[in-house]
């Protein structure tokens, strides 16, 4: 009875994670796409980056795990509004526009929580970046469509990366014609902390990775002191975790008990597509004695509501006994 209530506990849990991260992570290629829709419509222009960020504003408060929303053009043209939450200020506007002359030049305004400039760099040729290289620009052009990017680091300082995902749109005029690339940066460590959510109320470590075996997510992430490179699995210094990877790959079993520490668990791999691109999986641990409380818990709601459908039939079987010696009584003082 156990194997069968894990394996439908493992299923539910399983599947409310998966669709809990598409959920996470959708609204970012969605966003991106109706960017390009109203730019191809004329609501929006490229020619006025300022419209653009009124479009990006709602979004920044209703999505704090997107870092940023940016627009990428063929004429090596870059605006970016950056969600940062940093010490001295709450956001950043990053533009790469041509001057007079037809230079590419790059300035970055800083603003606070209310959105109030609060200083600007001074403008400097731009030099250094050219969106059309990235990948994100030619992961679009080359589908003509959605395309999100595999993990990597928002930050360039190697002390303090930031994991995270792009999901990008490209943007074409009524002739066809590539104008550019709208993109959604994704900071994942709000995923980390979701998972972390679901794991501390089911007694669960969980950990979503990638092909190359980097983390995309985990339970335990606050906890890791690695904090200057992409965690791998190795990276999580956790045994239970250490454990039930070994024991997967030496017997590539998706469902299995084992033991750490005199402790069993139970562990359950699954993969999942994500964004049609990508090949994430799951790794779920959960102790067996977490599974036969969730069992008696179940076991007990069950008996509840059966006692209840027992209550309510047999005084329904009153009722339709007393009804019929009712109505004769009722007919034989009449007479």
């Amino acid at each position: 009875m156990l194997g069968q209530f894990s394996d439908g506990y493992i299923l539910q849990l399983n599947s409310s994670i998966k669709d809990a991260t598409r959920n996470f992570l959708m609204p970012a290629k969605n966003i991106a796409k109706l960017g390009s829709y109203m730019v191809e419509e004329g609501i929006l222009s490229l020619d006025k980056p300022e419209n653009l960020a009124t479009f990006v504003t709602p979004f920044i408060e209703r999505y704090p795990q997107f870092n940023g929303y940016f627009v990428g053009t063929e004429d090596r043209e870059f605006w970016f509004w950056h969600n940062t939450y940093a010490k001295d200020y709450n956001f950043r506007i990053q533009t790469i526009e041509k001057n007079a002359a037809g230079m590419l030049v790059e300035q970055k305004e800083y603003l606070d929580q209310q959105r109030k400039s609060l200083w600007f760099s001074k403008p400097v040729v731009a030099h250094q970046y050219d969106p059309t290289s990235r990948l994100w620009y030619k992961g679009a052009k080359t589908l003509k469509g959605g395309f999100w990017s595999d993990l990597y680091s928002f930050n360039s300082d190697p002390y303090q990366i930031i994991p995270g995902i792009t999901a990008s749109f490209p943007i074409y005029d009524e002739n066809n014609k590539l104008l550019g690339v709208w993109g959604v940066d994704i900071v994942l460590e709000e995923l980390s902390a979701f998972l972390s959510d679901i794991g501390a109320s089911r007694s669960a470590d969980l950990v979503i990775f990638n092909e190359q075996e980097k983390v995309i997510a985990y339970s335990g992430f606050k906890d890791v002191a690695i904090k200057d490179k992409l965690l791998s699995l190795t990276d999580l210094n956790n045994a239970k975790m250490e454990t039930a990877i070994t024991s997967y790959r030496n017997h590539g079993f998706s469902d299995f008990y084992f033991e750490e520490e005199g402790i069993r668990y139970l562990a359950s791999y699954s993969s999942f597509v994500f964004g049609e691109e990508q090949g994430w999986s799951l790794l779920l641990v959960v102790r067996e004695s977490q599974l036969i409380e969730h069992m008696s818990l179940n076991l007990m709601v069950i008996m509840f509501f059966a006692l209840i459908v027992l209550i309510t039939s047999l005084s329904a079987l009153i009722y339709l006994f007393r009804h019929p010696v009712l109505v004769t009584v009722k007919q034989m003082v009449r007479r």
